[in-house]
């Protein structure tokens, strides 16, 4: 994979995962208790893709110095 899409891909899957993790400290009503279960799988899930997105940063710019 080319040096310059790993690093774009990086940055857009981190952003990716802090929007999906924090879209689970958004308020929602009392009884949606199922739509608090899918916020909460969601965000962790968000936090799989930060560290997906920071390890391809990684690998760009660590092709860079190369």
């Amino acid at each position: 994979m080319n040096k310059a899409i790993k690093i774009v891909f990086g940055l857009l899957l981190i952003v990716a995962g802090l929007y999906s993790y924090f879209l689970k400290f958004s308020w929602i009503w009392p009884w949606q208790q199922f739509v608090m279960l899918l916020k909460l799988v969601i965000g962790n899930l968000g936090l799989l893709v930060i560290l997906i997105g920071l390890v391809l940063l990684l690998l760009g710019f660590s092709e860079l110095k190369d």
